[in-house]
């Protein structure tokens, strides 16, 4: 798992007055506001006799376990013990681990790796150009599932009968060739169609379709619909897969709402259809990984874009790695 990144903690409408639980990175924490209403996020776990702070409540700006009432602030530090004579000095070594919050575009943000290694919170490019809807799920598959599923051309007509706009595409048409270009950085790879002419061309602003992976985890997806006289339409998705344990992750997506009023940002109980599609694909293939790894898997050209995502991210888990990424690859692919 990649620890010195910011990570989705809940969207910012959802953490209100009460306190919100939350995994990451197999760590469960506990996310707050104080008095002031900044967001903090601390261990899940009083240091009392162990029970999960999310039970609590919010007293004084303070979290407050609900067994013994012990208060916690946004550092970690215990406040307040109410079972203490007032002349009771209350132990400086009482606390629980705290780490660093951001809020920024709609979004809690927690920093899961060192402290010395932090970095400024993430921003998400256009959000400030459109009003959203964003929601969050959870599936029972690895992330790195998600993220490969998201950037895999060619499973879409089979997997998203009837709901995604390729489907109805082939349908009409019929089985067609294209070809898609994948280009790594050190830090993403995006995958587009059409390729340019050469591989030191700028990448153009309006592809039909763009899937871009940046560390840790975000997936940027683009897709132009319209002539080349540029008057069509530029649809955008947001989608981060936090890894909660080894084989779950949480989905946050954030998409433009087609109303240009109201709230920047408004929260969706939904879970998007194609996305349930996935889901339920990746769920039922995650217990195979399980109990037999990966050694079963057979890949063929088609399926760049998932093999340059993986080692994007083994390079990133690996640091002291020396090969190189290639920086472009055109792939040909019939779906």
């Amino acid at each position: 798992m990649l620890r010195n990144f910011w990570y989705i903690g809940c969207a910012s409408s959802r953490l209100r007055n009460s306190p919100r639980a939350t995994k990451i990175l197999d760590r469960d924490l506990v996310l707050f506001r104080d008095s002031n209403g900044q967001a903090h996020a601390l261990e899940d776990r009083c240091c009392h006799r162990g029970v999960r702070l999310s039970l609590g409540k919010i007293t004084e700006g303070a979290i407050a376990c609900r067994y013994h009432g012990w208060r916690y602030d946004g550092s970690g530090r215990c406040i307040h013990i109410p079972s203490l004579p007032s002349k009771h000095r209350l132990p400086e070594s009482f606390g629980v681990t705290a780490f660093p919050t951001a809020e920024i575009c709609g979004y809690v943000w927690v920093w899961m790796g060192d402290i010395q290694a932090i970095s400024p919170p993430p921003e998400l490019p256009d959000f400030l150009r459109h009003r959203w809807r964003q929601g969050a799920f959870s599936a029972r598959c690895n992330w790195m599932k998600m993220v490969e599923n998201n950037v895999d051309w060619c499973h879409v007509v089979f997997a998203h009968e009837w709901t995604h706009p390729v489907f109805f595409i082939r349908l009409l048409r019929g089985p067609g060739e294209f070809n898609y270009e994948v280009r790594i950085t050190e830090t993403a790879m995006i995958t587009f169609t059409p390729p340019t002419i050469n591989e030191d061309d700028p990448i153009p602003d309006k592809v039909l379709a763009s899937f871009k992976f940046e560390l840790p985890d975000r997936l940027e997806v683009r897709q132009y619909f319209g002539g080349k006289s540029g008057r069509g339409i530029n649809l955008i998705a947001y989608f981060h897969f936090v890894p909660t344990t080894a084989n779950s992750c949480r989905i946050e997506w954030m998409i433009p709402s087609v109303f240009p009023v109201g709230p920047r940002v408004s929260w969706s109980a939904r879970k998007p259809k194609i996305l349930v599609q996935d889901k339920e694909l990746l769920e039922s293939a995650q217990s195979w990984y399980d109990r037999e790894g990966s050694d079963f898997e057979h890949s063929v050209e088609s399926d760049i874009s998932q093999i340059a995502v993986r080692r994007l991210v083994e390079r990133a888990l690996q640091q002291n790695r020396t090969d190189r990424l290639p920086k472009r690859r055109v792939v040909r692919v019939r779906v």
